[in-house]
């Protein structure tokens, strides 16, 4: 990819950014989803077409699109996001991502206290002990640290620091975690009328509702009254160059501010991560976006019987030898050029967890792969799926 630019979204109105199910009276104003990497990629992409004057051509159905050869120029420019921001002033943010994989919430049978509990590959196991159908070769997930308890409800977004921090094997305790992170977003519930489109005016007895997230400024309890202080936008990487401009993301033609800011220095490669993955001998990578793999969970640049390839832009071969993740999220949307919704597909949800040991290869080819894609198609690369970080991992 180019050089990197940074994009903050501040919205305007409440955001709508759905699911491919259709839309009608019985939709489920619970189908609202985190938006896609192809959200933020199509915005970059319109704005790019709006702002560099690309020509319009008469298309299908009588509309209006780019050619053919404009199409695969847009196509070109590569996107990383959208990532949810928590605003300050001065355009200071602070980034936030989906939850790791390998880590729980539960409640201490004996202490009362909520605690954070790491998942990780267990390899000291007999055959006695181990009951499932996991693929050959791959290792169980076990809490790193036995506590009798329940799973309890905790934040689903964290700072993007404390989840590095966690990955490289800091420990956090949950009342931080808890004040830090986020555990739902905010969402603004509509109802609506029907229209009848002979006379423009609403039908009687048929109302349904919308769900959109609300990113302003949120009104506390009307018995405390004022307002939270917390706010937030997403952010936008891409080689495009853009000015700041109004824009529409997601559904409902809803307005934000987008502004270009400087690259946040989270994003930069650790500079002890080549030294640590070759002293530890093994890695990890952790899904920052959703990722598109050819084979389900299994990514196709490693083969399905040795469960070993080279990871993508390095010349590192490497073993699988765990992963933990939670269900797929399903993909699509709607194609601009086409006219027609995008056929679905199965994702690796944002959070996943990958460990690998390291086999050969130039370690030095880690910081290539630091925040870059995965996914297995260079499309869905440039589109953002698949985003990593990654940490060092020691085999025990």
């Amino acid at each position: 990819m180019k050089q990197e630019k940074s994009y903050l979204i501040r919205p305007l109105s409440p955001l709508v950014f759905r699911s491919a199910k259709p839309f009608g009276s019985l939709s489920d104003i619970s189908d609202i989803i985190f938006p896609l990497p192809s959200s933020g990629a199509g915005l970059i992409r319109t704005q790019t077409l709006l702002q560099k004057g690309y020509q319009l051509v008469q298309g299908k159905a009588k509309s209006l699109t780019v050619t053919e050869e404009d199409q695969k120029n847009l196509l070109e420019i590569g996107h990383k996001g959208p990532f949810l921001v928590e605003l300050g002033i001065d355009n200071s943010f602070t980034i936030l991502v989906h939850k790791p994989a390998n880590a729980i919430y539960l409640k201490n049978k004996e202490s009362g206290n909520i605690e954070l509990i790491r998942l990780a590959p267990t390899q000291n196991l007999g055959s006695e002990q181990v009951g499932s159908d996991l693929p050959a070769g791959l290792l169980p997930v076990m809490m790193t640290k036995n506590i009798k308890g329940k799973p309890q409800p905790g934040p689903n977004l964290w700072p993007l620091k404390m989840a590095i921090h966690w990955q490289n094997g800091g420990d956090i305790k949950f009342e931080e975690l808890n004040r830090e992170g986020i555990q739902s977003l905010p969402v603004d519930v509509r109802t609506h009328v029907a229209i009848d489109n002979s006379t423009h005016a609403g039908i009687e007895g048929q109302l349904f509702q919308s769900a959109s997230y609300d990113f302003g400024a949120i009104r506390k309890d009307i018995k405390v009254g004022g307002w939270h202080d917390r706010s937030y936008g997403f952010l936008l990487l891409s080689d495009a160059s853009l000015h700041n401009n109004h824009v529409r993301f997601g559904g409902e033609s809803r307005l934000s501010e987008m502004q270009s800011v400087a690259m946040p220095q989270d994003l930069t490669v650790p500079q002890s991560l080549v030294a640590e993955i070759e002293q530890a001998k093994g890695l990890q990578l952790t899904l920052l976006t959703p990722a598109i793999f050819s084979n389900g969970y299994l990514p196709a640049w490693l083969e399905e019987d040795s469960l070993t390839g080279i990871l993508p832009q390095t010349t590192i071969k490497v073993r699988l030898k765990a992963c933990a993740m939670d269900r797929w999220l399903p993909v699509s949307g709607w194609d601009l050029h086409q006219k027609k919704p995008k056929a679905m597909r199965k994702a690796v949800a944002s959070g996943a967890v990958y460990w690998f040991e390291v086999l050969e290869g130039d370690i030095s080819s880690i910081t290539n792969l630091y925040f870059s894609s995965v996914s297995d198609q260079m499309q869905d690369q440039k589109d953002g799926f698949g985003i990593v970080v990654v940490a060092p991992w020691s085999i025990q």
